[in-house]
This record gives structure tokens, C-alpha cells and sequence, in this order.
């Protein structure tokens, strides 16, 4: 539980009655820890974040397994119960100590901090006023199983590509698709439209080898995505532009998946610590893949498109993914506002409670060439308590400076003035 940043140790009655903003701060990965509550204190908020009902690394998985079964009661704490029970007695603490209520209440979360802001949204939608929702780990179900995608292509191709190549194609990409935003800054603006073939690089030279026509097919499955032996898709790959560090490691000639993908499969799915991921094949990952979304989806997806409790209880939800996300594909949360859309009666009713942004170039929660947002708590404490809408964010990576987009559009370069001004740009593609 953080506390006012003035002084802590001043007494309890110097702050009697003022009127709090309470901050429920989210936490990442499997949780396992109590996440950065003095940010927010500092800022004047009384916080309060959970370890979500157990102790580990946030990339462990093994905590929900156990010789006997799943522990159910902690994947509960994990998924809901955690948020509820520390929201509850947050306000508590906060009252107890301010002698009144706190006004509002805001979610701040990225990633599984995300997942879980959009949890209350849909299960307990009277927590929060205002949820501030980043690279939302929802539908972790399908991300998760497909994490592990790049290494199962590396490894039925009999091919693990080195970093320097996989640097060699990013570098490449970008300059193909950078400047069509009107201005070449090492972002790409609108990967959805960035048509590049990797089979162009096959002969380039590199640090690490020459780029052979194999590494280009690794690339081109990554970026596609898992897919079923018949073609159909199961789930989004990285777009271009993306490092592929995260999910395709490599080292001594060997896949290193990322611990939240194996972490998945060795405890979640396969329910055995031995599992050796070198087992998976194109074929076979399809059935962990079904299974995955039949026996968690119902848990972990946190994807239900009815905000309606939500919406009437006043809430507002703004929502913002990077377009370089390395972990999770935007795809995913782009897909879940346009059914929230399609269920809430269409982007106009929508938009008056829950708006999303992209940015460009900007990895998972921070990080990327792009800008990230740059006080987007800001932003949505405007619209809770003053009714101003957010129609852009704004974003900042050193002296570059950018407007944030709703989603669908994006930012281009009006031509005059500095490129690192974000009011030279302009938001357009919205139809």
C-alpha cells in the first residue's frame, strides 16, 4: 500500500480532510511480487498493488502446478481474486487514513497489469472510475501457446538463426516501409501495410553468415504466425519491425524460449517439469495449442467484449498497445476492441467509454524506436473527472515527440516544421 509522498511518518490528521485518488497498480508476467506502488504515491496518489496470491520470479510458472494437480485456489488469486480483495481493502487503508473515501479510483496497469485492469473491468466493474490498460496480456491463452511458435519453426527447419541476422532483417524492413509516414526516423508507422519479403535479403551478408533462403522462410513463419498443418491461422506472429530477440533466442546453435512460453507448456499444459520443448513439431503444436485455449481459455482469456456493467457504472477504459511489441501482438488487443465495438454498439456508443491507441515502434509496455505514451494516467484522469476525451495521446522517445492515434489511425508527417515536433503530424486512416 503506498502513501503520500510529502512525509510518511508525519501524523495520520494533517491530511484529514482531503478528498484521495486511489491507484490500484498492476503488476507483470505471473506476478509473484508486489509491484511499484511509490510511483504512484509520489504523485499523490494512495496506492495499492497485490503479489497476486503467491511469491516468485514473474517469468516462473510452476506456483499454479503441483505432484497432486493444479493449485485452482492460487490460479484464482492470480486471475481475480487478488485484484478484488487488494482493491477492497486498499480503499479501506485509505479511508482509515485520510478520514474520508478516496473520490476516485484508477487502475494503472501494463501487460498482465493490463489483463488485469480489464478484469475489473468485466467481473467487478464498479472498482474502478478510470483503467488504464497497456499491452494487456488477455487472451494469454493463445499468446502464450504461440510464444513458443518461433522456436518450434527454428527448430523443425533445423535452423536457429542468429541475432545478427534477425538484426540484418529488421534493419532492412525498416527502411523498405520507415518513410510512409512522411518522414524516415527508424519507426515503422503502419506495419499492417508493410509488404516486405525476406527472401529479398537471401545472399546478404552478415556479422554472423550469409542470409540463406531457410533463415528467410524462419522469418516469414514468424511473422505470420502459428498456423494449423491446413493453412488456417491459430494465432498472430510478431509484425515486422518487432525484435525478435524475446521470443526467437537463440544461442549455441539452440532455441531459448522465453520463460513465460515454456513456463506455460512445462506447467500448464504438459502438467510435467521434465518437458523438454524440443518435443513440439508443427504438427503436435496444434493440439497444445486446442488445449491450451479448452481448458484455460474459460480462465485466463479475461477477453469477454461485454462491458456494459462497466459502461453503465460510468467507467471509463483507455487502452494502448505498441506496434513493436516483441511479446504479445497488438493483433490481439485490436481484435478484442473491435468485438467490444461490434458488441457495445459500434465505434461512436464506444468511443464515449473506451478508447484505444497504438504506438508505433514502441515494444512491449516501453522500449522500441518509437515514442512511447507519456502520461497517459493523465489523460484519463481528464476524462473521468472533466470530461474531456482523449482524441490523441501524447508520446515522447528523447527529443521525439508524437501524437498517439485512435486506433486506426495513424500519424503522418504534415510536411512542415520539425519532425520532432509532434504537432507537425497529424492523425489520419480513420473512416
Amino acid at each position: 500500500m503506498g502513501r503520500p509522498a510529502e512525509d510518511c511518518d508525519v501524523p495520520a490528521d494533517r491530511f484529514a480532510n482531503r478528498s484521495p485518488r486511489f491507484q490500484g497498480v498492476g503488476g507483470g508476467g505471473f506476478n509473484g511480487s508486489i509491484p511499484d506502488t511509490e510511483s504512484a504515491a509520489k504523485t499523490g496518489y494512495a496506492a495499492a498493488g497485490s503479489d497476486s496470491g503467491h511469491s516468485a520470479d514473474s517469468s516462473d510458472a510452476s506456483w499454479a502446478w503441483s505432484p497432486t494437480g493444479m493449485n485452482r485456489s492460487l490460479i484464482n488469486d492470480f486471475i481475480s481474486r487478488a485484484l478484488h480483495e487488494t482493491t477492497v481493502k486498499g480503499k479501506a487503508v485509505t479511508q482509515a487514513f485520510y478520514g474520508t473515501s478516496p473520490n476516485y479510483a484508477y487502475w494503472n496497469g501494463c501487460s498482465n497489469g493490463g489483463r488485469e485492469g480489464l478484469q475489473e473491468a468485466q467481473v467487478q466493474p464498479r472498482d474502478y472510475d478510470g483503467i488504464l490498460a497497456g499491452a494487456p496480456a488477455i487472451q494469454a491463452d493463445r499468446f502464450l501457446p504461440a510464444a513458443m511458435w518461433p522456436q518450434v519453426v527454428m527448430h523443425e527447419l533445423d535452423d536457429f538463426v542468429p541475432s545478427c541476422k534477425f538484426d540484418a532483417v529488421n534493419k532492412a524492413v525498416t527502411a523498405a516501409c520507415d518513410s510512409r509516414d512522411g518522414v524516415s526516423d527508424g519507426v515503422i508507422a503502419d506495419p499492417r501495410t508493410c509488404r516486405f519479403n525476406p527472401a529479398s535479403l537471401v545472399g546478404t551478408v552478415t556479422p554472423c553468415g550469409t542470409i540463406t533462403a531457410k533463415d528467410a522462410a524462419v522469418v516469414k513463419k514468424i511473422w505470420d504466425g502459428p498456423r494449423r498443418p491446413d493453412g488456417t491461422r491459430l494465432w498472430y506472429g510478431i509484425l515486422p519491425g518487432a525484435s525478435f530477440a524475446r521470443l526467437a533466442a537463440t544461442e549455441n546453435g539452440d532455441g531459448v524460449p522465453t520463460a513465460l512460453a515454456s513456463g506455460w507448456y512445462t506447467y500448464w499444459l504438459a502438467k510435467n517439469p521434465s518437458f523438454d520443448w524440443h518435443r513440439l513439431t508443427m504438427a503436435n503444436f496444434t493440439h497444445y495449442f486446442d488445449q491450451s485455449r479448452q481448458e484455460w481459455g474459460p480462465v485466463v482469456g479475461t477477453d469477454d467484449p461485454d462491458l456494459s456493467a462497466f459502461r453503465a457504472a460510468g467507467g471509463k477504459l483507455l487502452l494502448w498497445h505498441g506496434l513493436a511489441d516483441q511479446l504479445i501482438p497488438s493483433q490481439g488487443t485490436t481484435s478484442y476492441y473491435q468485438q467490444v465495438t461490434a458488441t457495445m454498439g459500434g465505434r461512436a456508443k464506444t468511443e464515449k467509454f473506451a478508447r484505444l491507441f497504438t504506438a508505433p515502434g514502441v515494444g512491449h509496455c516501453r522500449g522500441g524506436s518509437g515514442a512511447a505514451p507519456a502520461d497517459p494516467l493523465a489523460a484519463l484522469v481528464q476524462w473521468v473527472e472533466h470530461g474531456k476525451a482523449p482524441t490523441t495521446l501524447r508520446a515522447a522517445n528523447g527529443p521525439m515527440s508524437r501524437p498517439l492515434c485512435l486506433w486506426p489511425a495513424v500519424a503522418r508527417y504534415d510536411g512542415q516544421g520539425s519532425t520532432n515536433d509532434a504537432a507537425n503530424f497529424r492523425c489520419t486512416g480513420r473512416q
